[in-house]
């Protein structure tokens, strides 16, 4: 790997000088009656290293890029009331200029959308292989949403649920797929926070959306493209590149349950200079959902977040970038008490995390047709809790349950990437990673800490031996410091029938190793009576993935299916172990699952154990459409039927709908400013708990979003075009018909569901320039 980092830098040196041939595309914005389209978007991207440029058509519908080298290149135009359309070019190194005209259509139902996800290269979302959903930011917005997970809500097949207490976390699920088999990226690169202690949920309540540019979920197996824990799938938060020489935007929103949320982001594109930051407040109040019990559902929450972004053209063929990302999160909530030392009864649980990262980034294109990427990237999260009785100060002496956690994650990776002629595209990589954590009641060995080392190859190749037909094969290698050796294949296929339908189909396997958390957890709880041990002799999980799907699309119609299994093996789950009463009892169950004495276990605790519990699967099929009824409306929505089932014990899997569907209806204008939809999610009932049986009942929950643009318009002296400085206000009302859990209207309340009931939300936005 130090060679392989040797010879990128010494590329970064020699291209850093190197000049781009003066060569040109061209062209004209048309309508479908042959009239020029004035003011529309023209992005040129290098389908190689996904570099891009952009430019707007003028008067006469004329549009020019220069500078470009040979090579493959996808052209975008985009346009008001237009479809969105994309033209694949090859500039030639014979050539110095090709023309390329683009007529547009009115408007459809589905955009071009370009995706990086489902196969670690910039491609058109209906090309890619495994199914790919993307929330853009566009649509992001038109929910009044702030975190991730909720954005995610509305994606078919995607379940995220907060199903904690006090603390609230909420987790992720992929066509019945739980969150420890889901990996979590932004821009590519994992989110730490703690995964490998936190039952393998990263929080997506804690992700926000202000710096996005759009959000990809990738369903199926993708351990091939991205290594352990993308069993499931990935969810790939994508942030904001910027494309104007000066830009910005504000966004303060508020509501009930003491909701602020503010946001802060500039950016600026000049030449071979790029910068973009963004500054995020966030907090709400804490909550209850059973009268007179001052037991906390979601803590009283206050955070704090960074994002800087720099990168730098030396040439066309050398970049380098520098990525910085910070959050500070503070949260206070009430507990029951167990001890008997708190005169109300009731506790305060505190917790205080934070975590910061920085990633180094070149980007080298020796020849028209390789690119090479070479990536340093360092991530650490720091977490401190306790419990105190109230009442009680702030002493260490006064509090009990006391814990802190402490993870550095370490990683470099080089990609390759060979274009082979107009029909193969190969990419390989090598990948080296270290996780490592410390801490006092959360692991094995406090201090001194567990670590896990994996070096990882990967190869992949994108032939398309005719226009219609896709074929994309790889696979990886995987080498564990604890686990050695795992090899993953892949293979999809997708075949464009005709301008209509498309379908796609795919097979991969997948592997995740245990994490440090479920081989050397230990949570020791006297004061509630219970403790957690990890368990060094877990065997890795294993899975089998297949999908097959269409879609059809035709002016303002589309649908899409997809029908999809996953076989899983060796699944880790705790489970309860037993009361050992005394160290001999405790010394025979310890035995049984092979877990060393060494670890520290107390007796007289109920004890629960990691082990390898389940053989299962999940399948399904995900439905979806969209009818843009005019200019002006659209409806669109899904439905999921989901089968999962526990090969082992015989049963359904627990909290996992077999039915759950979306729709939304929404209406645009442009003229008026205005923006107004309805969104409902739907799940049918699901198992809680399978001895006894418990079944929590379907339900339904609707979202009503408004937005209204002011604008303030200002006449040009230089032409007819009118600049537009522009405010947004917006409102918004979540679970408008008071969902929540049946089981609070029992006798004795009590709850499953954490919804809290209807909110609402008012805020404003300011972006410039307002396009």
């Amino acid at each position: 790997m130090r060679k392989t980092i040797a010879v990128l830098v010494f590329l970064f040196f020699v291209l850093a000088h190197a000049q781009a041939q003066q060569r040109s595309v061209a062209g004209r914005i048309l309508d479908s009656s042959g009239n020029a389209v004035a003011q529309s978007a023209i992005t040129l991207r290098n389908a190689l290293n996904g570099s891009a440029q952009q430019t707007e058509s003028d008067a006469s519908g004329g549009y020019s890029f220069s500078g470009i080298e040979p090579g493959e290149y996808v052209l975008t135009a985009s346009a008001k009331g237009f479809a969105a359309k994309t033209r694949s070019v090859e500039v030639r190194s014979d050539s110095t200029a090709k023309n390329v005209d683009i007529a547009l259509a009115v408007a459809s139902v589905q955009q071009a959308v370009t995706v990086v996800s489902g196969s670690r290269v910039e491609e058109l979302q209906q090309d890619s292989p495994l199914p790919v959903d993307v929330e853009t930011k566009q649509r992001i917005e038109r929910t009044g949403f702030e975190s991730v997970a909720d954005v995610l809500s509305e994606l078919p097949g995607v379940v995220t649920r907060n199903n904690a207490s006090y603390s609230g976390s909420s987790q992720e699920m992929i066509d019945g797929v739980a969150s420890q088999d889901v990996l979590v990226l932004q821009d590519g690169l994992p989110i730490v926070g703690a995964r490998g202690i936190n039952s393998g949920i990263i929080d997506l309540d804690q992700q926000d959306i202000g710096r996005l540019d759009r959000v990809e979920v990738v369903r199926g197996a993708a351990s091939s493209l991205y290594g352990t824990d993308a069993i499931g799938g990935v969810i790939n938060m994508i942030t904001h590149e910027p494309t104007h020489p000066i830009e910005g935007g504000l966004r303060i929103s508020g509501g009930n349950l003491g909701v602020v949320d503010g946001d802060l982001d500039l950016g600026t594109h000049l030449r071979k200079f790029s910068a973009f930051t963004d500054l995020e407040m966030h907090r709400i109040d804490s909550y209850t959902l059973v009268p007179d019990d001052e037991s906390t559902v979601g803590a009283d929450n206050q955070r704090y977040d960074g994002l800087i972004k720099l990168r730098y053209n030396f040439t066309p063929k050398a970049a380098i970038g520098y990525t910085g990302n910070a959050y500070h999160n503070d949260a206070t909530g009430k507990s029951a008490d167990s001890s008997g030392t708190a005169s109300s009864g009731y506790d305060y649980a505190v917790s205080h995390d934070s975590t910061q990262t920085h990633t180094l980034t070149g980007e080298f294109v020796p020849t028209s047709t390789t690119a090479v990427q070479a990536r340093l990237y360092e991530s650490r999260f720091d977490s401190n809790s306790a419990q105190k009785p109230i009442g009680t100060d702030n002493s260490l002496g006064a509090q009990f349950d006391y814990g802190n956690l402490y993870e550095r994650y370490h990683r470099a990776d080089a990609t390759v990437s060979q274009q082979a002629g107009s029909w193969q595209f190969l990419q390989g990589g090598d990948e080296w990673a270290q996780d490592s954590y410390r801490g006092l009641n959360r692991i094995v060995g406090d201090d001194d800490g567990q670590q896990i080392t994996t070096n990882d190859v990967w190869l992949q190749d994108r032939i398309q031996p005719w226009k219609k037909l896709i074929l994309n094969v790889g696979g990886r290698y995987n080498r564990h410091s604890l686990y050695g050796s795992h090899i993953v294949p892949k293979v999809g296929l997708v075949y464009r029938i005709n301008d209509r339908w498309t379908v796609r189909s795919a097979y991969g396997k997948g592997f995740r190793s245990p994490t440090i958390g479920e081989l050397y957890y230990l949570l020791l709880h006297p004061e509630y009576g219970y403790q957690v041990l990890g368990n060094p002799t877990l065997q890795p999980e294993r899975s089998e993935s297949w999908s097959v799907g269409g879609d059809y699309q035709v002016n303002r119609y589309s649908f899409g299916i997809t029908l999809y299994r996953n076989n899983l093996n060796h699944l880790i789950n705790y489970i309860f172990a037993g009361i050992p009463m005394d160290e001999a009892e405790l010394e025979v169950l310890l035995a049984e699952y092979g877990i060393p004495a060494s670890f520290g276990a107390e007796p007289g605790l109920m004890t629960f154990v990691y082990t390898n519990v389940d053989q299962a699967y999940t399948q399904g099929v995900n439905l979806k459409g969209s009818v843009l009824l005019n200019r002006n409306f659209r409806v669109d929505g899904f439905y999921a039927y989901l089968d999962p089932y526990d090969v082992t014990d015989k049963q359904t899997l627990t909290e996992r709908s077999r039915n759950s569907g979306y729709f939304r209806t929404e209406y645009v204008s442009n003229r008026l400013g205005l923006v107004a939809n309805i969104r409902g999610n739907f799940f049918g009932k699901y198992l809680i708990t399978p001895n006894p049986e418990e079944h929590e009942q379907a339900y339904a929950i609707w979202n009503l979003y408004c937005s209204k643009d002011i604008r303030l318009g200002l006449q040009a002296t230089d032409s007819s075009k009118e600049v537009h400085l522009g405010f947004q206000v917006y409102g918004a009302i979540e679970n408008l018909g008071n969902s929540r859990d049946s089981l609070l209207t029992g006798n004795s309340p009590t709850y499953d569901r954490t919804d809290y009931g209807r909110t609402f939300r008012v805020g404003i936005r300011y972006t410039f320039p307002h396009e």
